[in-house]
C-alpha cells in the first residue's frame, strides 16, 4: 500500500519536471519554469479540437508518454486534453486505435489511454470496441497529404449500431493533416450510428497560426 501510495503521490505532484526530469522547486507547477514556456497552447487544426503544439515541450511530453510510456507525461496530457474538450456535445469518447500487431510490438495504444482518461475526467462512455484497425497501416511520418489519405484508406472497421444516437468524441494523440481522424470519422458515420462526432487530439503539427 505505501508503494501504491508513493505512486499516485508521484502522479500528482510529480518531484521531477516530466518534460526534462529536472528537480521541481516548490514554487513550480507540474512542469519546471523552462519547460512550461516552452509550451504553445493551440485551439485548433482545422477541424480538430487541439491542446497544445507538437513542438518544444510539448513533443518531448508527447514523446515521452508514447515511447518510453512515462505515466507523469500521460497524467499532464491527459488533463490538457480533458480542459480542452470539456464542455464540447459528446456522451462518449471513441479512440482512433492502432492495429492490435503494433500494440504488441510496442506494448501500448496511446489514443486509447488519452481516451479512457479523457473519459474518466468528463464522465462520458469509453467506447473501447465501437472502432478497431482492419488492415495495419505503414507510420503517416514523411508521406504527402494524398499519400496519408491512401495509407489510411479503408484501414478501420466499426461495429455497425454501437453508437446509436451518441453524440461522440474521436481522439487521436497527434494531428498532423487530420486524415487519420477524418477516416476513422467516415468509418464511424457509416456503420456505427453516432448522432454527431467531433474530432480531437492532443497535440497538433505543424502548429496552426493562431
Amino acid at each position: 500500500m505505501r508503494g501504491l501510495a508513493r505512486t499516485l503521490f508521484e502522479l500528482l505532484v510529480p518531484s521531477v519536471c516530466p518534460g526534462c526530469d529536472a528537480p521541481r522547486e516548490s514554487t513550480d507547477t507540474v512542469l519546471c519554469n523552462t519547460c512550461a514556456l516552452r509550451v504553445r497552447r493551440v485551439v485548433r487544426l482545422r477541424a480538430v479540437h487541439v491542446a497544445i503544439a507538437y513542438e518544444g515541450t510539448g513533443l518531448e511530453l508527447v514523446r515521452r508518454f508514447k515511447f518510453e510510456h512515462r505515466r507523469d507525461a500521460r497524467a499532464l496530457l491527459v488533463h490538457w486534453l480533458a480542459e480542452r474538450v470539456r464542455g464540447l456535445p459528446f456522451d462518449a469518447v471513441v479512440a482512433v486505435p492502432r492495429h492490435p500487431q503494433r500494440v504488441r510490438s510496442e506494448g501500448s495504444d496511446p489514443a486509447h489511454e488519452l481516451a479512457a482518461g479523457v473519459a474518466r475526467a468528463t464522465g462520458a462512455w469509453l467506447a473501447a470496441r465501437a472502432l478497431t484497425r482492419a488492415r495495419p497501416t505503414a507510420p503517416q511520418a514523411g508521406l504527402s497529404i494524398g499519400a496519408r489519405r491512401a495509407n489510411v484508406a479503408q484501414s478501420f472497421a466499426a461495429e455497425p449500431g454501437a453508437l446509436t444516437g451518441a453524440r461522440v468524441l474521436l481522439v487521436d494523440d497527434v494531428a498532423t493533416t487530420g486524415a487519420t481522424l477524418a477516416e476513422a470519422a467516415r468509418t464511424l458515420r457509416r456503420a456505427s450510428g453516432a448522432k454527431r462526432i467531433t474530432l480531437a487530439a492532443v497535440a497538433a503539427t505543424p502548429p496552426p497560426v493562431l
